[in-house]
């Protein structure tokens, strides 16, 4: 898979789907406005609008923001978000 761009542009392009299907489910879930959700992560309700319609990407930023926000309830199968049992290393990087 490493050298084939093909694939991981696939992988890829289904990971964004799911992310963008997951923020819309959850935003109705909890009765959020694309205009509420904008506010709370600081952004243009355009841009939320562009995220649920694949128009624009989200930044491994706003990815995690909105686990931090949502908690469990905003998962992806292919990312992890748990935190336990990682360590720095001694660049102070993340290590399990």
């Amino acid at each position: 898979m490493k050298n084939d761009a093909f694939a991981r542009k696939q992988r890829i392009n289904k990971l964004m789907g799911r992310l963008q299907c997951n923020l819309r489910n959850l935003r109705y879930k909890n009765k959020l406005s694309q205009a509420q959700l904008a506010a709370k992560l600081n952004v243009d309700q355009s841009t939320i609008s562009n995220f649920e319609s694949g128009r624009s990407v989200m930044t491994i930023e706003h990815v995690y923001e909105l686990y931090l926000m949502f908690g469990e309830d905003f998962s992806c199968p292919d990312i992890l978000f748990s935190e336990q049992n990682k360590t720095k290393n001694k660049d102070g990087c993340l290590q399990e």
